[in-house]
């Protein structure tokens, strides 16, 4: 069952670079410190690249919040963006 967070959390934001392009990828925890949802950023605001890195958060912060492990995600994902948010996740 999907685990609603409290309005305030603690979150960090990091800057990865990839594949030449600069992406700021905010994490939020619930009040366990256990990562619990993910923003990303970096594209064009409105660009469909833009759109499917929104998605992308969505989908990895459903599963985070279901149970599903940043290490269980990676196991599925290549060397993309998302690859780098797994990553972040895992090791802050």
């Amino acid at each position: 069952m999907r685990e609603i967070l409290p309005n305030r959390r603690p979150t960090i934001t990091r800057t990865r670079e990839h594949d030449g392009n600069s992406y700021h990828i905010s994490i939020g925890y619930d009040l366990n410190a256990v990562p619990k949802e993910v923003f990303i950023r970096g594209s064009k605001a409105g660009s469909q690249m833009d759109d499917l890195l929104d998605d992308a958060g969505v989908i990895i912060s459903l599963a985070l919040q279901n149970g599903i492990t940043a290490t269980q995600l990676r196991r599925s994902t290549g060397n993309s963006i998302i690859d780098e948010v797994l990553n972040l996740l895992e090791h802050g």
